[in-house]
């Protein structure tokens, strides 16, 4: 699993806390799916929003986290960048929820 910063300067307040993104594989272990648990949680006691794939089982995993939490959570699709490269961005569905609230 790996878990990186995503710079939130031109995002909303609630974001300003800080957010991390969170990438796991494809089918993962007991053993990702308790780091998963144990570092969002860890971020989510500090106020940090979450971000992630739902579409993923860890993305699934730490959107719970994040809501059991109660920290925001954005949901995070993949498109495709310029060269092939996979590029995580906001999913159109995640966005909508965002306005809603």
């Amino acid at each position: 699993m790996r878990v990186f910063v995503i710079d939130t300067r031109n995002m909303g307040p609630e974001l300003q806390g800080g957010l991390i993104g969170v990438v796991g594989s494809l089918f993962p272990r007991a053993e990702e799916k308790r780091e998963c648990v144990e570092t969002v949680s860890r971020y989510a006691t500090d106020g940090w929003a979450i971000a992630a794939d739902p579409r993923t089982l860890i993305g699934r995993l730490a959107a719970l986290t994040a809501e059991t939490a109660c920290v925001p959570f954005v949901g995070l699709g993949r498109v495709a960048g310029p060269y092939g490269l996979v590029i995580a961005a906001p999913s159109a569905g995640m966005q909508q929820q965002r306005e809603l609230l």
